[in-house]
């Protein structure tokens, strides 16, 4: 999709996104105050006619832009629709659903591997604030899990001392991306810590398969985190319709199996991120725009 009409989808979903009055108090509401579980869940939008699952991307064929001018319209609500080079080939709108060679693969496009929690893109310098996610087709079985993981749920779980190891102990974050692929594995040079900002109320980082200890004690810390993490975690089934925002500042998440029957029927989620930051990365990129590339320093 070029740029314009991006933004002519994008200029429709604000006037004609198919939010009512509640739904936008609940998302603004969220965006403005939070909440201890880190995430919100609006069930059964109107999300219009939903074709078969396809296959491949490449086989894609929805015409009925219902889905897509509501995911914006939330989207918008809580700051910038952003994209990446690697993602989708930087479309905005992302789409996922089973794919046969995706198959043991930890990627969105896979079906019978756990997702392990994680930050979207904690290694990135324009790391998302909100992860949206909207369910066009839920997975036959209903087997399909996401998991989340807030910041105030772990928190309340680690001692004083915990808290300020993950303040001040810097984890090595390798990126997911290289320059036009994802699902890599490559050392940026990036170190930070898991938590970051206010200590009251910290931001939290999270992505063990990602992340590179410096010493025995901040390996066994993480598992420690993970295992927290793994604990607190809420469980939410999406089915059609079901609106699922993320606050990735504050919060790890995470899917399970589920089994894709490759008919027509398998589960099918559409995905965006929001920034409130965009003006920012534009003065210091030099460059505006809503696709990024890898960047690891601002």
């Amino acid at each position: 999709m070029s740029n314009r009409d991006f933004d002519l989808l994008l200029a429709a979903s604000i006037s004609n996104g198919g939010l009512n009055q509640e739904q936008i108090a609940q998302i603004l509401g969220f965006k403005l105050f939070g909440n201890p579980n880190g995430f919100l869940l609006l069930n059964g939008t109107e999300i219009g006619d939903i074709p078969s699952t396809p296959v491949s991307r490449a086989g894609m064929c929805k015409s009925d832009d219902t889905s897509e001018r509501l995911l914006l319209q939330a989207t918008a609500l809580l700051g910038e629709p952003i994209g990446y080079v690697q993602e989708s080939g930087g479309c905005i709108v992302n789409n996922f659903f089973p794919q046969q060679t995706q198959s043991r693969a930890a990627t969105s496009d896979s079906f019978d591997t756990e997702l392990e929690l994680h930050t979207e893109n904690a290694f990135h310098a324009i790391q998302p604030d909100y992860l949206l996610l909207l369910c066009l087709r839920q997975d036959p079985a209903a087997e399909a899990i996401t998991y989340i993981a807030s910041v105030d749920r772990i928190l309340e779980r680690l001692s004083y001392e915990q808290q300020a190891f993950f303040l001040n102990e810097p984890y090595n974050f390798f990126s997911d991306y290289d320059a036009t692929e994802k699902n890599q594995r490559i050392a940026i040079n990036k170190h930070q810590t898991v938590l970051y900002g206010d200590p009251d109320t910290p931001f939290f980082r999270f992505d063990p398969q990602f992340m590179v200890a410096y010493s025995d004690r901040a390996q066994r810390s993480l598992e420690t985190l993970r295992g927290i993490a793994w604990e607190v975690v809420e469980p939410v089934r999406l089915s059609r319709g079901d609106l699922l925002i993320i606050d990735n500042r504050r919060t790890a998440h995470a899917r399970s199996p589920f089994t894709a029957r490759f008919d027509g029927s398998d589960r099918w989620m559409q995905r965006t991120f929001a920034s409130c930051n965009l003006p920012c990365y534009t003065e210091k990129l030099g460059k505006q725009s809503r696709i990024f590339e890898l960047v690891t320093e601002l």
